[in-house]
């Protein structure tokens, strides 16, 4: 649970800082009067799962990497 000092800054945020249409749509499907007050746990969440797609990609693409460095020549065998 996270807990936000509520006030005029926090309250007329928009989301506008969010990348992805995905947490856009979260944001803008709030009532208005409370949609400043998740404003910053959505974009803590929209970093979140930035950081772990680009974790995962970059672990896909060091062992398909490795994968073809200790790869054997066809017919090798």
């Amino acid at each position: 649970m996270f807990f936000h000092a509520a006030g005029p800054t926090i309250a007329g945020m928009t989301n506008r800082n969010l990348k992805t249409a995905f947490w856009r749509n979260a944001a803008a499907s709030l009532p208005a009067g409370i949609r400043g007050r998740y404003l910053l746990d959505l974009e803590r969440a929209e970093r979140w799962e930035l950081a772990l797609a680009g974790t995962i990609e970059a672990l896909t693409r060091a062992k398909l990497a490795l994968g073809r460095t200790f790869q054997s020549p066809r017919g090798a065998h």
